[in-house]
């Protein structure tokens, strides 16, 4: 019993010293809040050189979308089915969105260049009532279309009777044109009009 009180002290010294002593460093941690900053891909859809051409028939390269978020599908302007839906749930979203400098822009990008020349993309864009102050509609040739493509991990093929089988899908890019975030179905825009809120309020 006394060996248990002497050996006492000394337990007592060496728990304090070991919870004195050093301890590993911690972990470094990012303070900022998660909800505000959407992750973005590494790489920049503006870094691609290809050229296009818009409704207004003017030449530019896709680095002009740059400055504001925007959110890009790849569609065919004689489209009966999936598009038109595209279509329908951008402008909802344009809705839901305040207008101004830096507002959200649309892009559609067209898959099938043969038709979709300069002025087909005009009369499209004219008959859907699209500001040209938020959309733009591109249109290109077939290799810059597939690099694109390829690119954005969106698939199409061309099918019997100038249709074409493409995914049903779109994304939105930052101000910077790193893919923030990819749709995929058609139905629910909420997950990518709360993508563009953390957006703008960086």
């Amino acid at each position: 019993m006394n060996a248990i009180l002497r050996r006492a002290p000394l337990c007592a010294a060496l728990l304090l010293a070991a919870a004195c002593g050093p301890r590993p460093a911690p972990e470094p941690v990012d303070a900022r809040p998660a909800a505000s900053m959407p992750a973005a891909s590494d790489f920049s859809v503006y870094d691609l050189e290809s050229r296009w051409t818009d409704q207004a028939g003017q030449g530019r390269a896709l680095a002009s979308l740059a400055g504001r978020p925007q959110v890009l599908a790849l569609v065919y302007t004689h489209c009966a089915h999936t598009c038109p839906a595209i279509l329908a749930e951008f402008k909802r979203m344009e809705a839901a969105l305040p207008a101004g400098p830096g507002a959200p822009g649309f892009v559609l990008v067209s898959i099938d260049p043969a038709r979709d020349t300069p002025a087909r993309l005009a009369e499209f864009a004219a008959s859907a009532r699209l500001d040209p102050a938020r959309w733009t509609v591109l249109t290109g040739d077939d290799e810059s279309v597939r690099e694109l493509a390829a690119l954005l991990r969106v698939r199409y093929r061309p099918e019997p009777g100038g249709e074409y089988s493409h995914a049903n899908a779109y994304l939105v890019l930052d101000a910077d044109g790193r893919i923030v975030q990819r749709q995929d179905g058609l139905g629910d825009p909420d997950r990518a009009l709360a993508t563009l809120r953390a957006l703008a309020a960086r």
